[in-house]
């Protein structure tokens, strides 16, 4: 993968912390991923739109738990090499995001789908895959230098963010965006037109799963179902709790 931009996480919030895997911000990257691969991925997504995604909050359309319902996307989350590269540019071992309810989405975007709100990401590491993009206006990556709070308050305020601290990356099939965007205070840029479809992989640190953004409440929010309730506590006590607890004696 070729680096296109680089921003790192402490230019990004402007202040150093310790709940974070290492110092990865945002990277734009030119992947090499097969062509069929994601053009079929895409061809089974809109097949699937209308039945399979919904807008649960966030203004946000997608497809949860993508690669229950199109295959390759687990066979594109395993590619020979992929997690290896991404735990390189990380500076820190990385995993596949375990919960099935979150793992991967496939997301759609535009006027009718809606674009998603100033938020933070609970995962807290993201790949976003450009699968399609149509006669697009607008819908760029938009960042905010800044504390989270501090923003998501002020948005709420109906204040406007100041532009010479916003950091935007147009999304280009071909490439893709890897971010640590945890309580970083992003959102996508209102499309006045076109569309966009986005596969998104989540990840984490390997040696310290634990750190993560996903409360229970938060995902139950999408998912009122709680199938996947025994599968986050079973991750819980056998990798998040003992890693946690080494990771304290060793402080």
């Amino acid at each position: 993968m070729r680096v296109e931009f680089e921003m790192d996480r402490t230019t990004l919030l402007g202040k150093d912390e310790s709940w974070k895997v290492g110092n990865l911000g945002v990277m734009q990257l030119a992947h090499d991923y097969p062509l069929d691969l994601l053009a079929e991925i895409k061809r089974k997504a809109h097949i699937l739109k209308e039945e399979q995604s919904a807008n649960m909050h966030l203004n946000l359309r997608f497809i949860r738990d993508a690669q229950k319902y199109i295959p390759e996307i687990g066979e594109l989350v395993h590619w020979p090499g992929r997690i290896e590269q991404l735990s390189e540019l990380a500076g820190e071992p990385l995993e596949p995001y375990p919960f099935s309810v979150i793992n991967t989405a496939v997301t759609f975007m535009g006027p009718d789908d809606g674009t998603v709100d100033w938020h933070g990401d609970g995962p807290p590491i993201t790949e976003l895959v450009a699968l399609e993009t149509e006669d697009v206006e607008g819908g760029r990556l938009e960042l905010f230098q800044g504390d989270y709070e501090a923003t998501i308050a002020a948005v709420n305020a109906g204040e406007e963010l100041p532009e010479d601290r916003m950091v935007h990356i147009e999304h280009k099939v071909g490439s893709c965006v890897f971010g640590q965007l945890m309580s970083v205070p992003h959102r996508t840029e209102p499309m006045t037109n076109g569309s966009r479809t986005t596969l998104t992989m989540n990840l984490r640190s390997q040696r310290r799963p634990f750190i993560d953004n996903n409360p229970m409440y938060y995902l139950a929010a999408d998912n009122p179902d709680f199938a996947w309730v025994e599968e986050y506590i079973d991750d819980v006590r056998n990798r998040q709790l003992p890693t946690y607890l080494e990771y304290r004696a060793a402080k």
